[in-house]
């Protein structure tokens, strides 16, 4: 990647702005401010995996109306089979993010880690 000079100086004063900013935060305010992001994306991508099932699901029904002469009649029958499925893959990392995250936090503070544990978002 080629930046020029202005592109050099506006990394570093983006990274001294996100330095200072946590700079001055305490470990209670991170702590919350991670949650809030976590529970964030969890949302949204829990909102996405839910709607790309639901239109899968509606358009393999569509594809089971149409004539079995049809190519496009096929295609339709793929694509929504693969909505569904990443849908469902979606829902799934989504139920398990947390737990997981849990247990490695936690199985690194028995081994004898910083005794870190997770926050409860």
């Amino acid at each position: 990647m080629n930046l020029g000079k202005l592109g050099k100086f506006q990394v570093l004063l983006y990274l001294f702005t996100f330095v200072s900013l946590f700079s001055m935060l305490s470990a209670q305010t991170i702590t919350s401010e991670l949650c809030t992001i976590v529970n964030s994306v969890r949302t949204i991508v829990g909102v996405l995996a839910l709607t790309l099932f639901l239109i899968g699901g509606v358009l393999y029904a569509v594809s089971h109306f149409l004539p079995t002469n049809l190519e496009f009649k096929k295609s339709l029958t793929v694509w929504s089979q693969g909505m569904i499925i990443g849908g469902l893959i979606g829902l799934v990392i989504v139920l398990i993010a947390q737990p997981i995250i849990q247990l490695v936090l936690n199985v690194g503070a028995s081994v004898g880690g910083s005794g870190v544990t997770a926050p409860a978002c």
